[in-house]
């Protein structure tokens, strides 16, 4: 990995978990679940002659806020963007300014700090960490970049397109664009990018996998400890290290990038029921949007708790902002709700927390449900659904967690049957989604284009990170009655067989990521070197051009990943019409005739300098390579020059 890339993410991560900190500690102060700093020196000197509750959120919960925090920040700024025309992201201080509020008030409020962990707690999150950079993070530092095509490069051009002035990220296509795709995580993405200058999408996109690589077995942590406060570190493990049995009959390094060539059930696959795969690169937004989820859950325990009807509103807020990232886990957001709802009899816990959820969630939904009135509904975007798994296949890539889950669960119902009662709603409310999600597969519903939100792809992630939480308290439980020497040796032996699978797709991934197969292409000259033509006309371009590519519909799209520029013809070989994944029927078509037609005049154009000649006797505004060949860039002759 470039050193530049690596400064860069060393200083979002740095910048960003401040504003993240502050952000979640203020939420959580808000819905009274931190004390403040008084307080607690008064509970820790008296503490059974003190009036105070004693449900407080403590260090791993406040970390896990303080992402969700950063996703409600953002979202905030985002909806400042829109209204005031796009200038919040356009501008450079602006984010920063109001991180600096944010910041001003944390200090402030004089919070309790955080509660020192013990040496044994100390020692075992830096294993854990060890053991999730070596399998999840190396194949990106060992060949230069975690990033992917597929949807990343979407994302990235949107959030180009926010951070130009645009009000909302529309898409590639001039004029006729639509984007019904929810803005979280580009606005997440510009947050960062702003609070670093010299930093682009591309880098936030390397960020936040490392941020998920310890976000995931975090949320599962959150939540086991609401039900078995011992079982925190073994749910975290659970979750991030347990793979399937696939390494048996593989006996060598192997990691299949595209499920529909698996050949070993559901293991050492992308896109596994089994999420652990998921944390490979990249991120996506449904696993950044399923920390939120789990965020949300942790505090529908703490709601409920400690009696505060803030935290429950929080709740909701929260589990809102999951849909803000991704719609599919906000569908799982309602039907958490309302499982817990149901199990607790208590009809006010879910007018709050889905009264919240809605709010929040209505900032995008709204606006997107008038367009699609508007402009004559959904246009299915998706050629071909993602591999869907038979239900013992699934199941079966779980490997160890599964039995371990089994376990879990009969434990938390003879042993934490109050706590637990709400853990029991969850799995069931994911059990309905689950159920329906396979229905939908075997009856061909198109549920109007949307068939996406019940793909079991979209369930199998929270059905796994509530495997984790129960298998944690299964081990947990077997550790408790050993002796330490055999606990040890337990322990290692889990390790070492869940691990097995994880460990040996990581090694093979690095293969086909150092060889820039399977679409791992930005570590590529061609788009980082300094003599790249898509780095050099992408600092030119801007998401108010029309750019033409000639005789390269990749380097188009390209050039609209790292500026937002708009494209005046564009062909994708995948599928004949509606090239440009326009969401909605009436401006899809409209594309599609002007595309009949010639397509658009454009602002700018791009081609391959033995093609180019004089061009009209204009001079290249930039020149540079792509895949071999030398590219300019021109203005078109009747388009004023900038000044």
């Amino acid at each position: 990995m470039a050193t530049g890339t690596v400064v860069g993410i060393v200083l979002q991560l740095a910048s960003c978990g401040l504003v993240a900190l502050a952000c979640g500690d203020l939420l959580l102060q808000g819905a009274d679940l931190i004390p403040k700093r008084k307080v607690a020196l008064a509970m820790r000197e008296h503490p059974a002659g003190m009036p105070f509750r004693t449900v407080w959120a403590g260090g791993p919960e406040r970390a896990l806020a303080a992402l969700c925090g950063f996703v409600l920040f953002s979202a905030g700024l985002m909806v400042l963007h829109v209204i005031t025309g796009g200038f919040i992201f356009d501008s450079t201080l602006a984010v920063p300014a109001i991180a600096a509020v944010v910041l001003f008030f944390w200090v402030r409020q004089r919070l309790a700090p955080r509660p020192p962990g013990s040496a044994n707690a100390v020692l075992l999150l830096v294993l854990l960490a060890v053991v999730l950079v070596l399998i999840y993070a190396l194949p990106a530092f060992a060949s230069g970049s975690s990033v992917r095509t597929g949807d990343p490069p979407w994302h990235f051009g949107w959030t180009e397109q926010i951070l130009g002035g645009d009000p909302l990220p529309t898409g590639p296509a001039p004029e006729f664009a639509r984007n019904a795709y929810p803005w979280g995580l580009h606005a997440t993405m510009a947050s960062m990018v702003r609070l670093v200058p010299g930093t682009d999408p591309l880098i936030a996109f390397e960020t936040l996998h490392l941020v998920l690589i310890a976000a995931i077995p975090l949320a599962a942590a959150c939540i086991t400890r609401r039900v078995w406060p011992a079982a925190g570190w073994p749910a975290a493990a659970a979750t991030s290290l347990i793979g399937g049995f696939g390494w048996i009959p593989a006996r060598e390094p192997v990691f299949i990038t595209s499920p529909g060539d698996s050949s070993f059930g559901a293991d050492l696959v992308v896109a596994s029921p089994n999420s652990v795969y998921e944390l490979f690169p990249s991120a996506n937004p449904r696993e950044i949007g399923l920390v939120v989820l789990a965020c949300a859950a942790m505090l529908f325990f703490l709601g409920v708790q400690s009696g505060e009807r803030r935290a429950q509103w929080l709740a909701g807020a929260v589990a809102g902002a999951a849909g803000l990232v991704s719609v599919p886990m906000f569908m799982s957001a309602i039907v958490w709700i309302a499982a817990a709802s149901l199990v607790r009899r208590d009809v006010r816990f879910f007018g709050r927390t889905m009264g919240a959820a809605l709010l929040v969630f209505g900032v995008w939904a709204v606006p997107v449900a008038i367009d699609q009135v508007r402009f004559g509904g959904f246009v299915n975007i998706t050629p071909r659904l993602g591999m869907e798994w038979p239900l013992p296949t699934a199941l079966a890539s779980w490997g160890l967690l599964l039995p371990l889950a089994l376990v879990g669960m009969v434990l938390v119902i003879k042993k934490a049957p109050r706590d637990g009662s709400m853990l029991l709603g969850l799995i069931a409310g994911t059990s309905f989604l689950l159920l329906l999600a396979i229905a939908r597969g075997r009856f061909d519903w198109s549920l109007a284009g949307n068939a996406t939100l019940l793909h079991q792809g979209r369930v199998w992630p929270p059905a796994h990170l509530l495997g984790g939480v129960l298998a944690g308290v299964a081990i947990a439980h077997l550790l408790a009655s050993m002796r330490r020497a055999l606990a040890a040796v337990t322990s290692a032996v889990l390790l070492v067989v869940g691990a097995a699978s994880p460990v040996l797709a990581s090694i093979a991934l690095t293969k086909i990521m150092e060889e820039r197969r399977a679409g791992f292409i930005y570590s590529d000259p061609d788009i980082r070197g300094g003599d790249s033509f898509v780095q050099r006309a992408s600092d030119v371009l801007s998401p108010d051009d029309v750019v033409l590519v000639t005789g390269s519909d990749d380097l188009a799209f390209l050039l609209f990943q790292f500026s937002g520029a708009r494209l005046a013809r564009f062909d994708d070989p995948r599928v004949e019409r509606n090239d440009l994944r326009i969401r909605y029927q009436d401006p899809a078509e409209e594309w599609d005739a002007k595309m009949a037609a010639g397509g658009f005049e454009p602002d700018l154009v791009a081609l391959e300098v033995e093609e180019a000649g004089s061009f009209a006797g204009g001079r290249p505004l930039v020149l540079g390579v792509y895949e071999g060949a030398t590219w300019a860039l021109y203005r078109t002759p009747d388009q004023p020059r900038r000044p």
